[in-house]
C-alpha cells in the first residue's frame, strides 16, 4: 500500500507485477474499493505492472478536504494526477461500470496518458431509466444503510447462478459488515451524483487509443446495448460480449473475463 497526495486527496494505491512490465491502471465502480479487483490483479500482474487505487469518496482514499459535489471528470483528473506522480508514462486503462465511465473521461481528456482502454459493463450516458435507478440506490443507502443497499445491488450484479452457492452471498455480507473503511451515505451520494451526470455522447470519437468494450450477455444493470453504443462511438473499437454472465462478470466468470483482458493487452503492447 502507498499514498500519494493529489489535490485535496491522499490517494491510496497498490502495485503488483514486474517493474519492467507495461503499466495497467484499474478503475473501480460505484462504491467499490481497490480490493474488488482481487481476482484480476494476480492474473494481470504475471506480465504487467498493475496499479489499483481507491477512488475519491471510497475506501482508504476517502472524501478528501473538499466535499462539494463533482462530476465524473473529477475522478479522471484525480487519476491523471496520480499517473503523473507515478512517472509511469502512458498506462493501459481498465474500468468497470462507473469505472468504465471514468476510463472514457480519461481517454477523452488526457489521451497522452492512455496506451489502451478497456471499458467494462459501463454506459455512454445516463439515460432516464438508469438515472432513476441510481437515485433510488442513493435514497436506499441513506435510509437503510450500506448493507441493505448492497444486498439490493447484488440482485442487479449477479445472475441466478451466483446465488446457487449461499456461501458466496454470506461472504459478501460479511465483507460489508466488517468493512474497515465503510462508505458513508454522504460519500455514496456524491459518487452517485457524479455518475448520474455523465454523458460521453458526441465525445467518444475523440478516443484514439485502442479500445476494447466488454459487455455481459445477461447484464440487467448495464445492458449490452450500452456497450454496443460505446463501441460504435469509438473509432476502431473492439466489442466482446461474454455469454451467460451478468454485470459482475469479473467475480462470476473471472477466467473468461481475465482472458479477454489479457488478450487485448497482449495485442496492444508497445
Amino acid at each position: 500500500m502507498a499514498t500519494t497526495r493529489v489535490g485535496d486527496l491522499d490517494i491510496v494505491w497498490d502495485v503488483a507485477g514486474p517493474t519492467d512490465g507495461e503499466p495497467v491502471l484499474m478503475f473501480n465502480g460505484l462504491g467499490a474499493v481497490r480490493g474488488s479487483w482481487h481476482l484480476q490483479v494476480p492474473a494481470l500482474a504475471e506480465r504487467y505492472q498493475v496499479y489499483s487505487f481507491d477512488n475519491r469518496d471510497v475506501g482508504e482514499t476517502g472524501p478528501g478536504a473538499i466535499t462539494a459535489p463533482y462530476a465524473t471528470v473529477q475522478f479522471a483528473r484525480d487519476a491523471a494526477a496520480l499517473v503523473g506522480s507515478l512517472e509511469t508514462g502512458p498506462v493501459h486503462v481498465i474500468g468497470a461500470s462507473m469505472g468504465g465511465a471514468i476510463a472514457q473521461e480519461l481517454a477523452i481528456e488526457r489521451p497522452d496518458l492512455v496506451r489502451s482502454v478497456q471499458i467494462v459493463c459501463s454506459w455512454p450516458w445516463i439515460e432516464p431509466w438508469l438515472s432513476d435507478l441510481l437515485q433510488q440506490w442513493d435514497e436506499m443507502f441513506t435510509a437503510m444503510g450500506a448493507l441493505a443497499w448492497a444486498r439490493a445491488s447484488w440482485l442487479w450484479v449477479f445472475t441466478h447462478r451466483w446465488y446457487e452457492d449461499a456461501a458466496r452471498i454470506a461472504t459478501l455480507v460479511d465483507g460489508v459488515k466488517h468493512a474497515p473503511h465503510p462508505q458513508t451515505p454522504e460519500m455514496f451520494s456524491r459518487q452517485c451524483r457524479a455518475a448520474r451526470e455523465f454523458d460521453a455522447r458526441g465525445r467518444l470519437g475523440a478516443i484514439r487509443a485502442p479500445a476494447h468494450v466488454i459487455a455481459a450477455e445477461e447484464d440487467i444493470f448495464t445492458p449490452p446495448r450500452y456497450s454496443v453504443e460505446i463501441a460504435n462511438g469509438i473509432p476502431g473499437a473492439t466489442l466482446t460480449i461474454l455469454p451467460e454472465v451478468g454485470h459482475g462478470m469479473f467475480w462470476e466468470t473471472p477466467e473468461a473475463f481475465n482472458a479477454a483482458l489479457l488478450a487485448f493487452l497482449a495485442a496492444n503492447e508497445a
